[in-house]
């Protein structure tokens, strides 16, 4: 089809994860670069409820881990799934020990991707006739005319997010229900991926027996995990250091806006250790984020060029280019205007120095990020490397809680924007 209908779109993302929590439990996966990681979750359906949002009700308690397993992936290449038949045998073995863990095969779960080049656009639209009062309908009617044309044969739309409208000419109204409008328009945010890189997914699922509920960017869905409440209202932007591929996020008013993807990780790190020591590739990350990782840093107020006698120094000088070649990257992709605070996760991220090289690149506050909103998990799989897939638990809570769901439910198959003046004019004067 050449023109995609936006809010049809959010309707079937939102719909297949609705179905994935209408059971008892939820299953989550991050097919990393480097590790393939899964949660199961148990659901609490009493919470699954969007008016709590408005409630001191902690609505994240929806969903309580109750097995988690980790294990290193198979088939991948530069972020990417390059053997689907070995990336599903290594899902099979992190699913067996989920089995083991918990008794539970599960059959659906949801899915984080790094890879896929994803990209954002953004549509709009705008009705210039009055209303007097703006209503759910009313909100409904300017979503279906949304539209956005998309070449569904190179690429597929992943994230759908109604970012904010424009009433009578002011810009960026969060709200515009219970107030009169002389015009009213709204702009969606829809990030895409290629669609190889999805179908390549769905053979990997489909070899380990299971189907896919939903795909989220591996770098939003961190920021879900990773992001305090202040930070998705104010502006804040995750990076997410995988091992080949550093992803991007920005957020704003509690939308994603925009996502980017750098072809480099902490692989490319761990690769210029290893040929500087002389030692294999696994000697390296060992010794680059292991427990005897204390001998080097990101660090940039620590020198490099190091003289005999000196191995900090000299460790540093070899990571520390590299370092800043990542941030650099990133510092061309952060969104301009106001420095908004940067959030490291990623495995990558865990190496020490990071978040000062950051600060110094960046030019901007920056923290490590860890899984915040998670329930019921250990503190072994808090940590930022595994942000992505407890990110998807809060993603799947924020779909179903989605504050303008009424809105949506109020547009009727094959209904054209507003419906006619004359509709228009009978409902709202």
């Amino acid at each position: 089809m050449s023109g995609l209908p936006v809010l049809r779109a959010f309707e079937a993302i939102r719909g297949r994860v609705a179905t994935a929590l209408g059971g008892e439990r939820l299953a989550v996966i991050d097919l990393g670069s480097s590790r393939i990681s899964c949660l199961i979750a148990e659901i609490r359906h009493s919470l699954l409820d969007r008016t709590l949002l408005d409630r001191d009700v902690d609505i994240y308690a929806a969903l309580r881990v109750v097995a988690a397993s980790s294990a290193p992936s198979a088939g991948m290449k530069d972020g990417t799934i390059h053997d689907p038949k070995a990336t599903a045998e290594a899902l099979r073995t992190v699913l067996r020990d989920i089995h083991d863990q918990s008794g539970i095969t599960p059959d659906r779960a949801l899915f984080a991707l790094s890879g896929g080049s994803p990209r954002t656009l953004q549509t709009a639209s705008t009705s210039a006739i009055p209303v007097r009062v703006v209503d759910d309908a009313t909100v409904g009617r300017i979503m279906a005319s949304c539209r956005q044309e998309i070449a569904l044969r190179i690429r597929r739309p992943l994230h759908i997010e109604p970012l904010d409208f424009t009433r009578n000419g002011v810009p960026e109204i969060a709200d515009p229900r219970g107030h009169g409008a002389r015009t009213l328009g709204m702009r969606f945010g829809i990030v895409t991926v290629e669609r190889q890189a999805l179908e390549r997914l769905g053979a990997v699922a489909s070899g380990a027996g299971l189907a896919v509920s939903g795909v989220a960017c591996a770098a939003a869905a961190s920021g879900f995990a990773a992001l305090t409440q202040d930070e998705l209202d104010l502006g804040a932007t995750v990076v997410d250091i995988g091992a080949h591929v550093t992803g991007v996020a920005s957020f704003y008013r509690n939308r994603l806006r925009s996502v980017h993807s750098i072809s480099i990780g902490g692989a490319a790190m761990t690769r210029d250790l290893g040929e500087a020591m002389g030692i294999s590739f696994d000697d390296a990350e060992a010794m680059k984020v292991g427990p005897h990782a204390a001998g080097f840093s990101a660090d940039p107020s620590i020198l490099g060029g190091a003289g005999p006698g000196e191995p900090t120094m000299v460790l540093t000088g070899v990571i520390r280019p590299r370092v800043e070649e990542i941030f650099e990257l990133v510092r061309a992709v952060l969104p301009t205007g106001e420095p908004r605070p940067v959030i490291l996760t990623g495995g990558g991220s865990r190496m020490q120095g990071m978040v000062q090289a950051g600060t110094a690149v960046l030019d901007r506050r920056v923290r490590l990020g860890r899984a915040i909103r998670t329930r019921g998990a250990s503190q072994s799989v808090l940590g930022p490397e595994f942000a992505a897939v407890n990110g998807l638990l809060a993603h799947a809570i924020r779909l179903q809680c989605e504050p303008w769901a009424e809105a949506m439910s109020t547009v009727r198959d094959g209904e054209q924007a507003f419906g006619g003046l004359r509709q228009w004019l009978r409902e709202n004067w």
